[in-house]
């Protein structure tokens, strides 16, 4: 018999290592398609019905999870192995529980694994093993959960709410209920996976706390807007603590978290007892505003009324303008210390102005544009962005930006690196960039590759054909032109940073370098704009 499979990857050249690794007829395969678009696979889906689907699971549009869902809907019995890409999905593998066959990771598939994964798939076909109807087992199960979340949003009647909740399963017997919302921290995230695989990820921490609610009475757990919602229906009861009960299984969620998947969770709970009919308006107030983005990532609500005396002001016109100079200059000399200082007053700023998160996001993503555009070899992913605007907490947000820029100095390391083929060279630019609010002398720098002050001129300009000050002024006003384009600091505060403590010096310097005045040069490239 020859089973029909269906191949689904946006990377077009994958598809063609797939179809080229093996002998599909001899396996008794036979490719029935290959698409790189899941709204085309969904219709080839329909047209071949393959016995055997493989899918990336970093797709756009509709993810490889979600294909896989609609697909198991239209014909129960058939068969998926997922791709992916990155190294350490191994960490996840143990805690997602996907209906799949097998999990690829694309850079190290072999044609041995790729046989290997088919062949377990074609003998599942033949045993007909594991088809115990998926289609109620799997994808019902969840789409039912979501709609009961729905209904508790949207403040549908208890009554009617309760008796969906028992139909599906899920026992509310008690009055009372807490609540929970696990995000996932975006900068543990983002040191392991990619921004594609986050679908898959937040569905093994769903599977963790699924698991989990198993042994938690009165915990049920649900996936919604790339969170998870925990809700804790409990009695009063002297004996029993129903918010140490809720702290314990959150503390589970987050060390199974750590140890399977190497993320961090945030969670903030609400431990104030509230009714069926309240948690609506309460969960949509905490999803929004991120009443827990000043606090630690671990932040409980013991009273509702905390939610409510929360406020946040938005952000005042340019509040980061007196920050970024001081940013440029450090990313500059390299001074990883100095950047990480400037970012830890920036946090305690916006902290103590209670800067709204969203506008605190935006003013960091504008900055970090402004950066992007001043060092012309770095390219920020957009990935970083989106992190921007998602992140549930000041130290996700600025554990994030840490990390990009502290990635420019390696970009600039390396610039420099492949630029200076002569490594006492290489040591003379890094020494200029780490002193560049400094005035250096050739002095200075013979002092410091302990040469002969003579004779270091004489080798500096063999090597270079500049004198040493030629090339330190040449130097620091091309880093003013790209500052004149695209910073906004005034001309003092540029020349200070490049170690020209008087203006007048410093224009007279532009000027024979560049050939015009500092004021001329940003007019004319302000009037080409």
């Amino acid at each position: 018999m020859m089973y029909r499979v269906l191949l689904i990857d946006d990377d077009v050249p994958m598809l063609k290592v797939l179809q080229q690794m093996i002998d599909w007829e001899a396996n008794n395969l036979q490719i029935a398609g290959s698409t790189y678009s899941s709204a085309k696979a969904m219709h080839m889906f329909e047209e071949v019905r393959p016995d055997i689907v493989i899918t990336d699971i970093g797709l756009p549009q509709k993810n490889g999870m979600e294909l896989a869902d609609h697909f198991i809907r239209m014909k129960p019995e058939v068969r998926i192995i997922f791709l992916t890409c990155h190294e350490d999905f191994h960490y996840a593998q143990q805690a997602v529980k996907l209906q799949a066959d097998d999990y690829l990771i694309k850079d190290q598939l072999t044609a041995e694994q790729l046989e290997q994964s088919l062949g377990k798939s074609m003998h599942l076909l033949k045993t007909r093993a594991g088809l115990i109807n998926r289609e109620a087992a799997s994808y019902n199960s969840q789409l039912f959960r979501q709609d009961l979340l729905q209904k508790v949003i949207n403040g549908s009647p208890s009554e009617a709410t309760l008796a969906y909740a028992a139909q599906i399963g899920i026992s509310w017997t008690y009055p009372w209920f807490m609540l929970g919302l696990v995000s996932i921290q975006l900068s543990s995230f983002d040191k392991r996976f990619r921004h594609s695989e986050f679908p898959l990820i937040l569905y093994a921490v769903y599977n963790i706390a699924m698991e989990l609610s198993e042994s938690y009475e009165g915990i049920t757990p649900f996936m919604e807007q790339g969170n998870i919602v925990i809700l804790h229906n409990f009695r009063v009861n002297l004996a029993q603590n129903a918010s140490l009960h809720l702290h314990n299984y959150v503390q589970r969620l987050r060390y199974q978290c750590v140890h399977f998947l190497k993320i961090q969770p945030n969670v903030i709970a609400v431990t104030d007892k509230m009714e069926l009919s309240s948690i609506g308006s309460i969960y949509q107030e905490i999803l929004h505003d991120k009443c827990e983005f000043y606090e630690n990532s671990d932040y409980t609500i013991s009273e509702i009324s905390q939610i409510r005396s929360r406020w946040f002001q938005a952000a005042p016109q340019g509040f980061l303008d007196s920050y970024v100079s001081e940013l440029e200059r450090k990313l500059i000399k390299q001074d990883l210390d100095g950047i990480r200082t400037t970012l830890h007053k920036i946090a305690g700023t916006a902290k103590e102005l209670s800067i709204d998160p969203a506008d605190f996001a935006r003013e960091l993503s504008s900055m970090l544009r402004g950066i992007e555009l001043m060092f012309s070899s770095l390219k920020f992913d957009e990935d970083l962005f989106a992190y921007l605007a998602l992140a549930r907490t000041l130290e996700d947000m600025m554990e994030l930006v840490e990390r990009k820029l502290t990635q420019i100095i390696g970009t600039r390391q390396a610039g420099v690196g492949s630029s200076t083929n002569e490594p006492k060279l290489q040591v003379i630019q890094q020494y200029i960039d780490q002193h560049l609010d400094d005035n250096i002398t050739s002095i200075d720098m013979a002092r410091y590759l302990f040469l002969n002050p003579s004779y270091f001129s004489r080798y500096f300009k063999r090597m270079t054909g500049l004198t040493f000050t030629d090339y330190v002024h040449q130097y620091k006003m091309k880093m003013a032109t790209k500052m004149l384009r695209m910073s906004g600091q005034n001309l003092e505060s540029l020349a200070m940073g490049l170690g020209y403590s008087d203006r007048t010096y410093f224009s007279k310097v532009f000027k024979k370098y560049v050939g015009t005045t500092p004021s001329e040069y940003k007019a004319k490239y302000t009037a080409r704009k």
